[in-house]
């Protein structure tokens, strides 16, 4: 009738009879709709969120663990969040915990963490994923330690993402000696490319006995630095008196490969008087 003609005049007769309609009851009653609007956008604001933090606490050492109160500070684009991570970190553990905030994180950059007491703890990995996003890997790559009372410890700690790249490294152990495996060494490494460098967690597959003769171990690592043509790569072992010698160590960083030679037959150690605890391959 005369409405329907009224708006077909003025918007147009090659819009859907709903939309004008929209348009038009808008256009007319900005009040009301602007309301709507943001009673819409206050009710998706304030729907809780799902976090979840995976620890993973280092095995190395029966003394890795902690029974001291954790808290984390999480840091995202848009706001960050702070919750208490717990009390029960045993060495060599992989716990999870969900939490439901208010916040709205967007992408996650970076945590902190943080101890209220004196029980030395080391974290090896943390993994945060906000709602469906993929989660987002935080290596402990400086081997840092949490405690308020140790030398080798700080009470707090912070670990940002590098990249959104992945590394995959592919350690051969020596079949050459029986001695050539390892069962106890912590190594973690720096890739060097074009671009700058990218440092790995530990060189760890959960419930797999890593470097034994003759074998070849796949580490992979998310969230790196996109480093170009790959250089160098420094190997570092930072625990462990058991020393691993190793023929072959593969980088593969995006579409980007290369491989490296243990052409002085190096053995990989924290011990020095056995070995190297830092060995650069180029």
């Amino acid at each position: 009738g005369t409405l329907s003609s009224g708006i077909n005049a003025e918007y147009g007769e090659d819009k859907p009879s709903c939309y004008l309609f929209v348009v038009f009851y808008c256009k007319e009653m900005k009040l009301l709709c602007l309301t709507l609007v943001l009673f819409g956008a206050t009710l998706a604001w304030g729907k809780q969120k799902t976090l979840k933090v995976t620890v993973y606490t280092e095995g190395h050492s029966e003394e890795a663990g902690t029974t001291d109160i954790i808290s984390i500070r999480v840091h995202g684009a848009s706001e960050d969040v702070e919750r208490i991570l717990g009390s029960d970190f045993p060495a060599g553990s992989v716990k999870e915990i969900t939490y439901n905030i208010d916040e709205n994180l967007g992408n996650v950059y970076c945590i902190d963490l943080e101890t209220d007491g004196d029980d030395w703890w080391w974290p090896r990995t943390i993994t945060v994923q906000y709602e469906n996003k993929d989660p987002v890997y935080f290596y402990n790559s400086f081997n840092q330690k949490l405690s308020t009372d140790a030398g080798d410890a700080a009470p707090a700690m912070w670990m940002c993402t590098q990249g959104t790249s992945t590394c995959t490294i592919e350690a051969t152990t020596s079949d050459e000696t029986d001695h050539a495996k390892s069962d106890n060494i912590v190594l973690m490494a720096t890739i060097y490319g074009a671009k700058g460098p990218t440092m790995t967690g530990v060189f760890d597959n959960q419930d797999i006995d890593d470097f034994e003769n003759g074998e070849t171990n796949s580490f992979q690592f998310v969230g790196m630095r996109n480093v170009g043509n790959i250089k160098c790569i420094a190997l570092r072992a930072i625990a462990g008196p058991d020393a691993w010698l190793f023929t072959t160590i593969k980088v593969t960083c995006g579409k980007k490969t290369k491989t490296f030679t243990n052409k002085y037959n190096a053995w990989m150690t924290e011990d020095s008087t056995q070995g190297l605890s830092y060995y650069k391959l180029c």
